[in-house]
């Protein structure tokens, strides 16, 4: 889609996504929005009561379109393919790696309202923890029928999953370039490899 081709009331939402990304919600003023999207200032109030409706609008929104298109259809779709559990693994890693990668502006800025925000934070964990977890959790009990995983208590494992994901992401958009990883690829192997055989030595003894 053309800029041009963008309603107000979008320029207005996409201006507001990046300036909460940079400078975070107190931080941004309605005039910088209005600049950042190329519109009167007195144009985001016919649209926007006040700079936390917008926010509530861009959450609100955000949160609804990551819980159906970005968690569950995806989520389900790897983990009730017919692959090998490693290879299921693997495709689910790179897909939340990808999935969040893409839209870091966006969940940055959902993330850090949601710290001082008691709604923002009841709809996030609504709507995407308590799902993601939900879905996790039945993926890895029957992989415990089906004696492919150990019986350990299912939440804890899936933490420690996506824990393990969720901080290659944060290397790799807050580390130094000569810090990050070079092969995401390669790391998503090597947490699979962790996850299925753990990390004890099997020398032959």
């Amino acid at each position: 889609m053309k800029k041009d081709d963008i309603s107000t009331e979008e320029k207005i939402i996409n201006a507001s996504i990046e300036l909460f990304s940079e400078k975070g919600f107190d931080s941004t003023k309605t005039s910088e929005i209005a600049k950042n999207a190329g519109v009167a200032e007195g144009t985001i109030f016919r649209y926007f009561k006040t700079k936390k409706d917008i926010l509530m609008s861009i959450v609100t929104k955000a949160i609804q379109f990551f819980s159906e298109k970005f968690i569950v259809l995806p989520l389900n779709k790897v983990l009730h393919s017919e692959k090998p559990e490693e290879e299921i693994l693997a495709d689910l890693l790179k897909d939340r790696y990808e999935m969040i990668s893409k839209n870091f502006s966006i969940i940055k800025v959902i993330g850090t309202e949601a710290l001082t925000k008691e709604k923002i934070r009841e709809k996030l964990v609504e709507h995407i923890a308590i799902k993601t977890l939900e879905i996790g959790e039945e993926f890895y009990q029957n992989g415990i029928e089906k004696g492919i995983f150990r019986d350990l208590p299912p939440r804890t494992v899936v933490r420690s999953l996506f824990g393990s994901i969720m901080m290659l992401i944060a290397e790799q958009q807050f580390f130094p370039h000569d810090k990050k990883s070079k092969d995401v690829d390669k790391e998503i192997s090597t947490i699979v490899e962790i996850f299925m055989n753990g990390i004890k030595s099997r020398k032959e003894q």
